[in-house]
């Protein structure tokens, strides 16, 4: 299955060549944007062009996606949000703060730090 899935992948390019050679006179005829114009000698090789920049555009997207996936899961295994809370008279501020999963082991386990400020 997966042998099969590869091979699809690789060789969707020739698969579109060998589409266009077999179907050549049709595309000439019914598909190309030049059709009203033979003396531009375009045989089809727009439709080709078109066809074969759309596959390039999207395999570029999903590989874009699969990175930007790839990267938004790495940078949430390693960072955890925490929020912390500042207890200052007549007002409350809660601040989030990001730290390294390495950094939260050593802070205490609630997520919820009273911080006063200094006195004097």
């Amino acid at each position: 299955m997966l042998f099969a899935l590869v091979s699809i992948k690789t060789l969707l390019v020739p698969v579109v060549y060998l589409d266009f050679e077999l179907r050549k006179e049709y595309i000439i005829k019914n598909l190309c944007e030049n059709r009203f114009k033979p003396q531009l000698h375009c045989d089809g090789k727009c439709y080709l062009a078109k066809r074969l920049q759309k596959i390039a555009e999207d395999n570029a997207t999903k590989e874009t996606q699969k990175h930007a996936s790839h990267l938004k899961k790495m940078v949430e295994d390693s960072f955890e949000e925490l929020s912390i809370s500042f207890n200052i008279p007549y007002q409350t501020t809660f601040i989030t703060v990001i730290v390294s999963a390495c950094a939260h082991f050593l802070l205490p386990k609630h997520t919820q730090v009273p911080i006063k400020p200094p006195i004097g």
